[in-house]
C-alpha cells in the first residue's frame, strides 16, 4: 500500500510517497545512518512540494492540527487586531488563534470539539 506525506527538510517542504512492503523473510536490506547511500537502491530523490493555494482574503486558518477547545467570538461581532479568536488544542497545549486584523466575524466555520487540520479555513473576518 503506498501512502503519500508531506515532510520538510532545513524549511524545504518535500512531499514523499512510501509503500508498505511485506517482507516474510526477514532479509531487508537497511540504510546506513545519516542516509548517506552508496550504488544504486532504488530510492528517487524527494520532489518539492507544490505550494499551498494562498488562504482567501479575510480568512482565519489554523496552522496546526488539533481539536477546537474553544471559539470566543460570533458572526457579526467586531474585534480588534491581536483578539483571541478561538483555541485550538494540539498535544495538550492550547494554542490561542488571534486576529492579525481589524474585522467583523462573518462567518464562524468550526465549533468546540471539531478536529482541524493544517491550513483549515476556522472563520472568517471582512
Amino acid at each position: 500500500m503506498e501512502r503519500t506525506f508531506r515532510v520538510t527538510v532545513d524549511g524545504q517542504p518535500f512531499m514523499v510517497t512510501v509503500e508498505e512492503v511485506e517482507n516474510p523473510g526477514g532479509n531487508a536490506q537497511a540504510l546506513p545512518a545519516g542516509g548517506a547511500v552508496s550504488g544504486s537502491v532504488g530510492i528517487a530523490p524527494p520532489t518539492p512540494a507544490q505550494p499551498e493555494a494562498a488562504p482567501a482574503v479575510g480568512a482565519v486558518i489554523s496552522h496546526l492540527g488539533g481539536t477546537v477547545d474553544e471559539v470566543y467570538v460570533r458572526v457579526g461581532q467586531v474585534v480588534a487586531a491581536g483578539e483571541r479568536l478561538a483555541t485550538v488544542e494540539a498535544m495538550k497545549m492550547k494554542n490561542a488563534i488571534l486576529a492579525s486584523a481589524a474585522g467583523t466575524v462573518r462567518s464562524v466555520e468550526v465549533a468546540a470539539g471539531d478536529t482541524v487540520s493544517a491550513g483549515q479555513v476556522l472563520l472568517r473576518l471582512g
